[in-house]
């Protein structure tokens, strides 16, 4: 029984190697996701609260970071 490809050629042994090794990927792929998700889902909870801030309460915060910022040149 010869292994094709969708194609009908042949498949080398490389070739069904580098599909195993792509297919045990999976698993790190998911971790991935995951935490890009986990991030994506506090980046959203953050923009959620600046968004209910006074407009004092963000000068206030952009004074402290300018402080900040200028302190650490």
């Amino acid at each position: 029984m010869t292994n094709t490809q969708d194609d009908g050629e042949s498949r080398t042994p490389e070739q069904i190697a580098e599909l195993f090794a792509i297919a045990g990927r999976e698993t790190e792929a998911i971790e991935q996701l995951t935490g890009c998700v986990a991030q994506l889902h506090e980046v959203q909870a953050a923009k959620a609260q600046l968004a209910s801030l006074t407009p004092a309460e963000v000068r206030a915060a952009l004074e402290y970071r300018r402080g900040g910022i200028g302190e650490a040149q």
